[in-house]
């Protein structure tokens, strides 16, 4: 085809079919109908809004018009090819729905910029129109960087990236953070932008625009220079030497910053702001979309540079920088400047030994029996400023790593069975990802919340509490990362995430014998409020229940429950009123197969789960239709199915066997397996894997002879490992819109673990 064509707008920038679905020979097209039939209507009159600069219009359609610019950018055929770049295989059903589920991932961070609109009314020659018209631009990232390589531009987070739309042939927008506004020269084009989020709640003036600059003839020539750099195939203009802007710049790619970048009434940005509402409750929110302080008590007060390699890593997780954060480029370790998980769960230890009086000697019996209303509200503060809604948990998240076998937990974080779902595998797995226990109060309405209602949260603190002492050990020396929800404190991941369960589990009911642990919990959890009420009640209990029963019967049994009750560590020694007055909230606190599958793929971590129920839905849902289980796995599949792993039950025990470094040859198969898992390895490499699970099995039984114990279970794992990994496509988006992700890590495998006489845990 010839290059140059005269044709009018309409026979321009369309290609048959590019969102329609098919269903045999029946084409639907409701995604152009209905989605973009209303996103081109009010877009078509925000964009007009924009370029003729009425301040009302713009003020009302200021939505409609960010809603149509990301509608924009995602929905071109370079932007569609984008989406599918960044998943393992979509159909265009599923491409359609993605394209849905990611609209409006960029609007957060464009509204929170500094908008100029330029002028090209002085200059003969006019901005031109392309078949990718939103343009991203990063001084440090010319098209023939890596980052940009087809369908690739740069990731709109950065500090140095700008946004470039054409809004007609004279006027064009340009957004810019804030950051690389105020100081260019001082950024770091490609670091993140402070509080960078693609999905987010803000308040933004809409009001706020610069709109003074009027750009020589160079000035449009170089953006559309830009322009043309950045499309796919197609451009337009009412002049035909306009379409060769390359034959007119004379400077290089950094020169076009100049360009972009505002000049003049930067004051307009910024700054903080305060809402009062009329039931008195106040917003706060800084200019980066903050709405706490936590950035600068969570910020450390020295930033590690220089480091040995035997030197404790700057990351905080407790481990040698070279055995951490050394390989790693800068831009790939976690956070040097904030605190991490590992250091906020030891402040959290802390702050809690303090609160209960713990570190001023007094007993566990004396916690039980003097725990307070104000004591647990302090406990939930303290979790709740370590974890603000602006969390930035991708910056705190351990990396993916060679040299450590890591897990995460899909089931639930209680005191009562963590050491046979937990402490008692680590052993043989080198790092475990547990669900925090602590609910945070940031989310939960005042009448149940625990630091406005905390009366009724005392006896699930008490087990929580429990919980974080059992694990303070294993968090400092980095074998356990006890990591929250993002739903907790995010609610939008929260919200999606809920939604995506919803809609898994429609009309699916689990079968009750896999939930046959949790209801051994709540019966439990039942027995111990029974035996906390006061005698008075148990008394009038017993008689309304038991009539048959002698007063001395009665006494007999209330005095052997009050017994078990003094030595039951997960009770409260104070009576609880009967009725409404005494409720307590109970709950199990876990994450959702979304959340840890996100989790997994940001920590390159496999899977385990005690509760078959959870592992159903993974197999359901998280393997890719027609790539069942490799077969080639089989021998590694029937050498762990072999394997009795015995599960010590003394959290103590089983710290210093890990200490200790023993069962080594256990931990580096299972590493293994995991990296061959993630290479697809051939037959030889899995027999081989097999015959070392079976040497490590043999050295296991030996070494745990030597070690004493007084409970022991026998642990036993189904292992799978479905060919591709364990994909779902709502976590892929879970993972483009919340968490960042340069690289994704599939996860490679998932675990069943089984245990014999399990109940005895809660005995």
């Amino acid at each position: 085809m010839n290059a140059l064509h005269k044709w009018g707008p309409k026979n321009c920038f369309y290609e048959y079919d590019l969102y329609s679905t098919h269903f045999g020979t029946i084409v639907n097209d409701e995604v152009e109908k209905y989605l973009f039939g209303s996103i081109d209507v009010r877009g078509a009159k925000a964009v007009r809004a924009f370029a003729n600069g009425d301040p009302c219009a713009m003020h009302d359609s200021f939505q409609d018009f960010f809603e149509y610019l990301d509608a924009q950018k995602l929905r071109t055929p370079k932007g569609l090819d984008w989406i599918k770049s960044r998943y393992p295989a979509l159909n265009q059903l599923q491409l359609m729905r993605e394209m849905q589920g990611l609209r409006l991932m960029h609007c957060t961070m464009w509204t929170e910029g500094v908008r100029e609109i330029v002028s090209a009314e002085e200059s003969d020659v006019k901005f031109i129109v392309t078949d990718h018209p939103v343009t991203v631009y990063n001084a440090a990232l010319p098209p023939t960087s890596p980052e940009c390589s087809y369908p690739g531009d740069p990731l709109i987070e950065l500090v140095g990236s700008q946004t470039v739309f054409a809004l007609d042939a004279n006027t064009c927008l340009i957004l810019t953070h804030l950051e690389n506004a105020q100081e260019p020269r001082a950024s770091n084009l490609t670091a993140p932008r402070t509080h960078a989020r693609y999905r987010g709640q803000s308040l933004v003036r809409t009001d706020a625009f610069i709109r003074k600059r009027k750009l020589s003839r160079d000035e449009v020539i170089a953006i559309n220079h830009l322009l043309k750099s950045c499309a796919r195939r197609y451009l337009a203009a009412a002049n035909q030497e306009w379409l060769y802007p390359e034959r007119s710049f004379a400077g290089g790619w950094q020169d076009i910053a100049k360009v972009l970048l505002p000049r003049d009434d930067l004051w307009r940005f910024g700054g903080e702001i305060y809402v009062g509402y009329a039931d008195g409750a106040t917003h706060y929110q800084d200019a980066f979309g903050r709405t706490s302080g936590a950035h600068k008590y969570l910020q450390r007060k020295k930033r590690q540079s220089n480091l040995g390699p035997n030197d404790a890593c700057g990351c905080g997780s407790g481990r040698k920088f070279k055995h951490c954060c050394k390989d790693l480029p800068e831009a790939d370790r976690p956070s040097w400047d904030v605190y991490g998980i590992r250091e906020r769960n030891l402040m959290l230890s802390r702050a809690v030994q303090d609160i209960l009086g713990l570190t001023a000697g007094k007993s566990w019996d004396d916690v039980r029996r003097e725990l307070s209303d104000e004591q647990v509200k302090r406990i939930h503060e303290a979790f709740g400023s370590l974890w603000p809604e602006d969390t930035d948990l991708t910056e705190v998240l351990p990396r993916a790593t060679r040299s450590a076998f890591r897990v995460v937990y899909l089931g639930v974080a209680d005191p009562r069975t963590v050491e046979a779902t937990v402490l008692g595998w680590l052993p043989y797995f080198d790092e475990v990802v547990l669900a925090h226990p602590f609910i945070n109060p940031l989310r939960i309405k005042p009448e149940f919340s625990p630091t406005k209602s905390p009366s009724q949260h005392k006896a699930q603190t008490l087990k929580n509490v429990l919980l974080l002492l059992v694990l303070e050990p294993y968090i400092r020396s980095g074998y356990v990362h006890l990591i929250p929800d993002p739903g907790d404190f995010n609610p939008l991941f929260g919200t999606s995430a809920l939604q995506m369960a919803e809609e898994r589990t429609a009309g699916w009911k689990p079968d009750q014998k896999s939930m046959g642990l949790l209801n051994a919990l709540a019966k439990d959890d039942h027995h111990r409020l029974l035996r906390q009420l006061p005698e008075n009640s148990l008394r009038q209990w017993f008689r309304k229940h038991m009539s048959q029963a002698s007063d001395t019967e009665i006494e007999s049994t209330i005095a052997y429950m009050k017994a078990e009750l003094a030595a039951d560590p997960y009770a409260l020694l104070q009576p609880t009123e009967p009725g409404e007055t005494g409720a307590q909230f109970l709950y199990f606190k876990g994450y959702s197969l979304e959340a840890a599958m996100y989790l997994a793929s940001l920590t390159g971590s496999a899977i385990y789960t005690d509760v078959e129920a959870h592992w159903q839905q993974l197999h359901l849902h998280a393997v890719q239709t027609g790539r069942a289980v490799a077969g080639s796995w089989t021998p590694v599949v029937e050498s762990l199915r072999a394997i009795d792993f015995p599960i010590d039950m003394n959290a103590q025990t089983l710290y210093e066997v890990r200490q200790s470094g023993r069962f080594g040859g256990m931990r580096a198969a299972m590493r293994r397996l995991a990296e061959a898992s993630r290479q697809s390895s051939g037959q030889p490499q899995q027999d081989q894997i097999a015959l070392q699970f079976t040497a490590a099995a043999k050295a296991v039984k030996s070494q745990w002879a030597s070690v004493p114990h007084t409970l022991r279970l026998i642990g036993n794992v189904e292992l799978s490992v479905p060919a591709g990994g364990f994909e779902r496509n709502d976590v892929r988006r879970l993972l483009l819109t919340f968490g960042k992700a340069k690289t994704v890590h599939s996860i490679p495998l998932a675990m069943l673990i089984r245990l014999e006489a399990a109940a005895a845990a809660i005995a």
